[in-house]
């Protein structure tokens, strides 16, 4: 479980087109710890930044002019580069009885929602709930692009160039290869090959056949 210390750093994005809802949420999470924000007043303003700086969360309402927060999300969704993005949705619409903006949201790829008037508590809360799992994603997409870069290093003997595999079993090359991947083999011979080898042989033959003449 990571503690305020070890959040606070990151960087938040909120949109909101009320100038007093966005004073609100930054005053709350100020005095939380949170100081690395960006605020905007409408969609299309977060949407230029994103292209060139990546927040760790967005907070994001849904009742804006131009492109709405629905607008927004759904096209942070279809971008592989941000869709990782965690979004949490803020409105004042109602929820009628389907809770069709709650529904909506979910559907377009938000990880939570806040209807407002919304407490102080219910704010800072989701937000570390959001900021917790957005930096263990971090850590665990760090760890593999390691474990990655590690599978590239393949111990090969210097002599006879065998592979070291599993628990110090060497292999041959295309044995481990066909073990860890999904490569098919087609045998030829190469220039190099031919004329060290094969050649020799046939010449060899040749001559054999030659002398039996």
């Amino acid at each position: 479980m990571y503690d305020l210390e070890e959040l606070k750093d990151m960087l938040i994005y909120v949109a909101d087109d009320d100038e007093i809802n966005l004073k609100l949420i930054k005053t709350v999470l100020n005095q939380t710890g949170f100081h690395n924000l960006k605020l905007y007043f409408n969609g299309k303003s977060m949407m230029e930044e994103l292209t060139h700086n990546r927040p760790d969360l967005l907070l994001l309402d849904i009742m804006m002019p131009g492109f709405s927060g629905y607008d927004v999300l759904e096209w942070i969704k279809q971008d592989p580069n941000l869709e990782d993005i965690p979004i949490i949705m803020i409105t004042a619409a109602a929820l009628d009885e389907n809770m069709e903006p709650l529904e909506r949201s979910f559907e377009l790829g938000a990880m939570d929602y806040i209807s407002k008037p919304f407490s102080n508590l219910e704010l800072i809360q989701r937000v570390k709930s959001a900021l917790r799992l957005e930096k263990q994603r971090q850590e665990l997409e760090t760890a593999a692009k390691q474990i990655r870069s590690l599978e590239k290093l393949i111990p090969i003997c210097s002599y006879c160039k065998k592979i070291r595999a599993d628990k110090n079993y060497w292999q041959e090359v295309e044995s481990y290869i066909s073990d860890h991947t999904d490569t098919m083999f087609s045998h030829s011979i190469c220039p190099d090959c031919y004329e060290k080898y094969v050649k020799p042989q046939l010449d060899k033959i040749k001559k054999a056949k030659t002398k039996e003449l």
